[in-house]
């Protein structure tokens, strides 16, 4: 567990190579207090968890936050175009960017600048207590989730009435964020026998987190050819992108074969195996990256995910590195990521999967 109060800031003073802006902390301050504090004094502090809800904590300056944003809008975008415009009506599938310090919430504040309008499936404050809460197995945790499945039945309403309503005005949408959810609406539309047919008016980003309920995955081959079945939005169109909260890069999948892209002027990406070497392309390992846009922490990383990297798209042939489409955690690393999150404080399969 982390240090509180006044010992958790001089803990994230470790981790930052800069200095720490001055604020007052009281005694009874949480995680989050401290964090909001700091925000308004100029340092952006975010947050991921893993299944045991033990979080990491990285300080970004403004100037790396806004990389990251910068980042993440022009990997989805540019993959996307010339379907990408700001004329689009747009569903937000994670936490509200300026309700959490979450950072794959926190980060898509961008969403809001480049389409004219949003809209977000969880309005509700998401606070870095109830999430450590929601990711336990143990009986609390499933009290919370359980209070959050009203909630969740409601989003998947609220979404739907949005799809009904841009469908017949013939609007352009698009969704960024966690897969589940997504899925979940679907499930609701082909259950009641509801199609749509939005073509190359619709646009999907979505953020890993392909674990479904606790007992299920789906690949996102999978996901696609149910998104074309359903809203009739084509595959070339239904992009995954790979991303985690050490880093400000995002590898995104090319419209043509939906392989990771590598951003590689920013971004040196190695493939180790488990004594710290190279492996060669094409052969599986441990996913590291030299991050060059991390200006106020070491941006050095030894992931917990297993890739397999190739020297350039067999498919696109677009010069950058890219990684194969799935990739997976390893051995021994627990389950983490910011749509695991969300999945786990939205959780529907209560029926005792995730005892």
């Amino acid at each position: 567990s982390y240090p509180e109060g006044r010992e958790f800031a001089m803990w994230l003073a470790t981790l930052y190579t800069g200095e720490l802006p001055n604020i007052v902390i009281k005694k009874k301050d949480n995680h989050d207090s401290i964090i909001n504090k700091f925000r308004e004094a100029g340092l952006v502090v975010t947050y991921s968890s893993g299944t045991s809800g033990k979080h990491t904590f990285i300080p970004r300056s403004q100037r790396t936050f806004n990389a990251a944003e910068y980042a993440i809008a022009k990997s989805a975008v540019t993959m996307v175009y010339p379907e990408w415009e700001y004329d689009i009506n747009g569903y937000l599938l994670m936490p509200h960017p300026f309700k959490t310090n979450v950072f794959a919430g926190k980060v898509c504040g961008v969403y809001f600048d480049v389409i004219k309008d949003v809209r977000v499936a969880l309005e509700r404050e998401l606070s870095a207590e109830l999430i450590q809460q929601a990711m336990q197995t143990n009986l609390k945790g499933r009290v919370i989730r359980y209070a959050m499945q009203r909630e969740t039945n409601k989003i998947i309403d609220r979404i739907i009435n949005w799809l009904r309503k841009n469908d017949k005005e013939g609007n352009k949408i698009s969704f960024i964020g966690a897969p589940f959810l997504l899925y979940f609406v679907m499930e609701k539309l082909e259950k009641d026998g509801e199609y749509f047919n939005f073509g190359n008016k619709g646009i999907i980003v979505t953020g890993g987190g392909w674990k479904i309920y606790e007992d299920k995955r789906i690949s996102t081959e999978d996901f696609r050819k149910k998104v074309e079945k359903i809203l009739g939005i084509p595959q070339e169109l239904c992009l995954d992108l790979y991303g985690m909260v050490e880093g400000n890069g995002w590898m995104t999948q090319c419209p043509e074969g939906h392989y990771l892209h590598v951003p590689n002027t920013y971004y040196h990406v190695r493939v180790i195996d488990e004594n710290g070497e190279d492996v060669a392309y094409g052969e599986k390992g441990r996913f590291a990256f030299l991050d060059g846009l991390a200006h106020s922490y070491p941006g050095f990383i030894v992931s917990g995910d297993e890739v397999r990297m190739y020297e350039e798209c067999p498919v696109c042939h677009r010069s950058t590195p890219v990684l194969e489409p799935e990739v997976k955690r390893a051995r021994g690393s627990e389950m983490r990521g910011c749509a695991e999150e969300m999945r786990r404080v939205l959780s529907m399969d209560m029926g005792g999967a995730d005892a």
